[in-house]
């Protein structure tokens, strides 16, 4: 929960009290349906705390996917970075199939040698 939430909920906890005291206190000496009013009244700052509730708790489940989605995509980065090292070094010898055997790297891995055996 954030710290402007925890405020909304401190405030909204305040008044809920205050309204349910002030519901207690006037019960019997004004009209009845003023009490039930400040009474439904009281309970609306409740819905207010469960809202920043299920509000902190989405807040956490979205931080949670995100940090998997990190994850997922740091290891899609590194898979396509490995499968664009193996076509990089695939170049190499597709340069050499297509000159007829005259060009190729002399870095590659996969160059044979032909003047020596092994």
């Amino acid at each position: 929960m954030t710290r402007g939430s925890r405020v909304l909920t401190v405030m909204y906890v305040a008044v809920a009290l205050w309204l349910a005291f002030c519901t207690v206190r006037t019960w019997g000496t004004v009209p009845a349906w003023t009490s039930v009013a400040m009474a439904a009244a009281s309970l609306a700052p409740v819905l207010g705390v469960v809202r920043e509730t299920v509000i902190a708790d989405e807040r956490r489940a979205v931080a949670v996917l995100r940090e998997r989605e990190g994850r997922r995509a740091a290891w899609r980065d590194a898979a396509a970075a490995a499968l664009a090292r193996a076509e990089v070094e695939m170049a190499c010898c597709e340069r050499w199939w297509t000159s007829c055997a005259t060009e190729h790297d002399p870095a590659c891995a996969h160059r044979t040698s032909w003047g020596t055996t092994a």
